[in-house]
C-alpha cells in the first residue's frame, strides 16, 4: 500500500493509545489520532478534553477543537476546565496525555508562545491553552509534531518554555517539584517515533519505512553520525489502520482542518 508520511504519522500516534486508557487529549493532531485509535484497536478509549468534556465513544461529527460543543454530543460527562485539569489530570486519573508540539527542543520543552524575544518577538504564537498543565502534570506524555525541519526541533533551549519538558539540565524538573512519572516519554513526527527522557533528551527509537538516518539527522541535529544499533523500522499501517486514517482525514477536511500539503480545505 502507498501511504504518505503524514498518514504514517497519524497511525503511529494512534497506536500510542491503549484500549483501557483514560487519555487527556490535546488540540488538533491528538484528536485525529484518538479517533483513528477508536476505529481500530481502542474502541473503549476514554478521552478527556480541556473544556471539561469526558468522551467514551466517538462523537457523530469530528469537533474542530476540545472546546467545540460538538465534542459533548453523546458524552457521559461535561464539566468545566477546572474539572478537567484539576479533577482528572492533577488527581492522577489520566493514564496517558497527548499534546501537540510544533516547536520542541532536544530536552522536550515545547514552545507555543513566541519566536524570539518575548517583548519583541519575530512571531507571536497562540499560547498555552492547557498545554502547560498537560506537560506539567500529565502521565504517559506523548508529543506530536508534523515538522520535518530542524527549525521545529532546536538544539538549544526554546525561546519560551510554554509546556515544560525536562527543562535545561538533568534533574531540574524534579528539583522544581514536578510530580514523579511526569514529563514527555515519546515524540512522534512524520519521520518516526522518538524516545524522550531526563538523562538523554530526545533520542531515536524507530523510523518510518523509507526514512533514512540522514533525514533524521537533518531534523535532529544533535543525533550522532551513526544510527544506534537498537534503531527499529516501524511497521507500515495495516489495511484497517489506513482505512481508518482515510475516513478520519475525510472528516477533518469536512470540519475545515488545515492538513499538511493540502492548503485550507473547502
Amino acid at each position: 500500500m502507498t501511504t504518505t508520511l503524514f498518514e504514517r504519522f497519524l497511525v503511529t500516534a494512534a497506536r500510542e493509545y491503549a484500549d483501557e486508557d483514560v487519555a487527556f487529549v490535546g488540540f488538533h493532531w491528538p484528536m485525529l489520532a484518538a479517533r483513528i485509535a477508536r476505529r481500530t484497536h481502542a474502541p473503549n478509549l476514554v478521552a478527556v478534553y480541556e473544556s471539561g468534556v469526558v468522551e467514551d465513544a466517538a462523537t457523530p461529527t469530528l469537533s474542530t477543537s476540545p472546546s467545540d460543543l460538538r465534542a459533548a454530543v453523546g458524552s457521559p460527562y461535561w464539566g468545566t476546565c477546572f474539572d478537567a485539569l484539576c479533577g482528572w489530570l492533577a488527581r492522577g486519573r489520566v493514564t496517558r496525555t497527548v499534546l501537540g508540539a510544533p516547536i520542541v527542543d532536544r530536552r522536550g520543552n515545547v514552545n507555543t508562545t513566541v519566536v524570539g524575544d518575548y517583548d519583541a518577538p519575530r512571531v507571536r504564537l497562540p499560547g498555552s491553552g492547557g498545554g502547560t498543565e498537560l506537560a506539567a502534570l500529565g502521565r504517559g506524555l506523548t508529543l506530536l509534531s508534523t515538522s520535518t525541519s530542524a527549525r521545529g526541533f532546536p538544539r538549544r533551549i526554546v525561546d519560551y518554555i510554554t509546556s515544560p519538558g525536562y527543562l535545561r539540565e538533568p534533574g531540574e524538573r524534579r528539583a522544581h517539584g514536578y510530580p514523579d512519572g511526569t514529563g514527555p516519554k515519546v515524540l512522534i513526527t512524520p519521520l518516526g517515533r522518538f524516545a524522550v527522557n531526563d538523562a538523554d533528551g530526545i533520542t531515536a527509537d524507530a523510523l518510518h519505512t523509507g526514512v533514512t538516518w540522514a533525514q533524521a539527522r537533518e531534523c535532529f541535529t544533535w543525533f550522532p553520525a551513526e544510527p544506534p544499533a537498537s534503531l527499529r523500522v516501524l511497521p507500515d499501517p495495516s489495511e484497517q489502520e489506513l482505512a481508518a486514517a482515510h475516513a478520519v482525514l475525510d472528516e477533518a477536511r469536512a470540519s475545515h482542518y488545515l492538513l499538511p500539503g493540502e492548503g485550507r480545505a473547502a
